[in-house]
């Protein structure tokens, strides 16, 4: 174990496992100090595991979150222990723990971070290597000098503490350089693999060690031609400005999927994953605006209206929870009597407002939760859903660019709500099948509802608020903007795919604004065709089908 420094050991044992030469492979003392430890702060801040046990996990088990797992990795540990010298085991463990950015042990986190061999690297680099185990992608220098920073300065009070270092060498370690290499290129996919990643330990209990490093073979739905398209289009999003972290704003998300079994193509969550781990597509609740109409009137369709029925666009008073509100149209303009057809070319607020009053709220509401808005919140006295949310888009929690996306599945491919997934089958590294996804569809409105919202909403791209989003082919979707331009939507289709494309400021109610005025439905609309025009090659797609007759 010559070629790894003696202090990274010591940093390593000090930081992971104080006892780890004077226990045999399970520390009950470290075990209770962790626990007492936890319980005065109120949320885990130590782990009991010892080096030993970390080692069992990472390369016997598939780590459930269970009692039951937490023996077996206890029983493997005394084994390891029985069968191998401490440094046998502080070697393995060195050179397979994950350490961030596709690093799997030190010598390879040395060259990914530093550019050079382990043995060439400083104290302070060593403490930072250590003091990575407890959380990769959180104390990465790439991502958050400044996490890495607080971490190094943990790592040396532990030294201290543990290691014998002296507070004299400890400040002097501290000042020595931290050479780091340029951040890595982008990855491309980060926002589907770390998604991905996250699912898989959520549904399984299985650790980023072992779905990276396990042998797992795992079979995605992405399509890497569609995912590049995807980070180059959101790429193009004009900048405002920078936040306190540097990040450009405001930032965006493109999620596409197949509509009739809901496999995901495309999964981003911002322009740079590196930059911004922060998954917007599937972690950002924001406000729908116009984006919200289709399911009143979708909802309208179930109930026996067509989309030639009549409503006035004039301006009307609506009396909600003991007060009186009088929505506006976008344009100030109001058209008359106008069809529901119309109604939803234009986004006319007075009509929506007006049908979802009719309905009933409770009515467009369980529709939009069938269809897939299960994070919707009702709003009003006594709970009760509000009206004016459900019919512009004001919810009392948001939904996230994905959920949206996922509960137009219905809208594109004939009536059924569809589940959406990220991997076809798992095969462990003896090549069995250990999960597989198969699509499942649940019929929430009908055939007919289903091609008279699509009808309609061909119009809205063909002449209503996303003419933007016109592209080489039939095209169906709805744009929608909050009225602070916090948020921009659109979400659209055709036969063979479904995207939703978010644009918006982190800091959720500051308006986007550019040197050339503000962004809204219009620059989503935009990316979306931009993005569909590359992803679906369109001199080789099919024409759309017929859809029987359907607006922002």
């Amino acid at each position: 174990m010559t070629e790894i420094p003696l202090f990274l050991r010591q940093a390593v044992i000090a930081t992971e496992d104080a006892r780890f030469y004077r226990h045999h492979g399970i520390d009950l003392r470290g075990l209770a100090r962790a626990f007492f430890h936890n319980l005065r702060a109120g949320r885990i801040e130590q782990g009991g595991s010892t080096i030993t046990q970390q080692l069992a996990k990472i390369t016997f088990l598939t780590p459930e979150r269970t009692i039951w797992r937490k023996i077996a990795d206890m029983a493997y540990a005394v084994r390891l222990e029985r069968r191998y010298s401490k440094d046998e085991i502080l070697r393995f463990y060195l050179n397979q723990i994950y350490l961030g950015h596709g690093a799997f042990g030190m010598e390879a986190a040395a060259q990914t971070y530093f550019g050079r061999h382990v043995w060439e690297i400083n104290h302070k680099e060593a403490m930072l290597l250590a003091g990575l185990i407890r959380g990769p992608e959180r104390y990465s220098p790439f991502r958050n000098k400044q996490a890495a920073a607080e971490r190094i300065q943990t790592v040396a009070e532990l030294m201290q503490r543990y290691g014998g270092l002296t507070e004299e060498e400890s400040q002097r370690f501290l000042r020595e350089p931290l050479r780091l290499l340029p951040a890595p290129g982008r990855l491309q996919g980060g926002y589907f693999v770390a998604q991905l990643i996250a699912d898989l330990r959520t549904r399984f209990g299985w650790s980023e060690e072992f779905i990276r490093r396990g042998g797992l073979e795992i079979w995605t739905t992405m399509d890497l031609k569609m995912q590049r398209a995807a980070e180059e289009t959101i790429r193009l999003l004009p900048i405002g400005y920078r936040d306190a972290e540097g990040i450009p704003q405001p930032e965006g998300a493109i999620v596409a999927m197949e509509p009739n079994e809901g496999a995901v193509r495309v999964l981003v969550g911002g322009r740079d994953h590196l930059l911004t781990p922060l998954n917007r597509a599937t972690r950002a609740h924001r406000q729908p605006g116009s984006a919200i109409k289709p399911f009143a009137y979708a909802a309208a369709l179930e109930a026996g209206f067509s989309p030639e029925t009549i409503y006035p666009d004039e301006p009307t008073v609506f009396w909600i929870d003991g007060r009186t509100w009088q929505p506006r149209n976008y344009d100030d303009i109001y058209r008359g009597p106008i069809t529901l057809r119309e109604a939803l070319v234009y986004s006319v607020n007075v009509v929506a407002a007006s049908l979802v009053r009719d309905l009933g709220p409770r009515r467009v509401f369980e529709l939009a939760r069938r269809m897939g808005l299960e994070s919707l919140v009702p709003s009003g006295k006594r709970n009760d859903v509000g009206l004016a949310p459900l019919a512009l888009g004001g919810l009392t929690r948001g939904v996230t660019p994905f959920e949206l996306t996922a509960a137009y599945a219905a809208f594109a491919n004939g009536g059924f709500r569809v589940r959406p997934f990220l991997f076809t089958r798992i095969l462990d590294r003896r090549g069995r099948v250990i999960a597989a996804e198969t699509p499942r569809r649940e019929r929430v409105i009908t055939p007919r509802t289903a091609a008279l919202m699509t009808e309609m909403m061909q119009g809205v791209v063909e002449r209503g608020t996303g003419v933007r989003a016109r592209i080489d082919r039939p095209a169906a979707g709805k744009t929608g903007t909050t009225s602070d331009y916090s948020d921009g939507w659109f979400i659209g289709y055709t036969p063979e795919l479904l995207a939703g494309v978010w644009i918006g400021n982190d800091q959720s109610n500051r308006p986007m604004k550019t040197a050339e005025g503000y962004l809204g439905s219009g620059t989503a609309a935009s990316l979306w065709a931009a993005f569909m025009n590359r992803a679906l090659n369109l001199e080789s797609a099919s024409p759309a089908p017929p859809q029987e007759s359907p607006s922002r």
